[in-house]
């Protein structure tokens, strides 16, 4: 098995696992490289989102696992 093979096998692992978690804007944010980079993927369809909760104090919850298929580099 060669290096590239096992980081496609990790990388697969790391999405599969964070398919059902979500995070809040400000961390999502972070992770791709700001607000209004998450913003254009958002808008694009690149990365899904749970709009506000109820009330006016809801969040925004995007899904983990499609906005680390966005990060940027370290």
């Amino acid at each position: 098995m060669t290096r590239q093979d096992i980081e496609n096998r990790l990388l697969e692992n790391i999405l599969a696992v964070t398919a059902g978690m979500t995070v809040g804007k400000r961390k999502a944010a972070r992770i791709v490289g700001g607000e209004k980079k998450l913003e254009r993927l958002l808008v694009e369809g690149k990365v899904g989102c749970t709009g506000k909760g109820k009330g006016q104090s809801g969040k925004w919850r995007f899904d983990l696992s499609q906005v680390l298929q966005h990060c940027r580099p370290a």
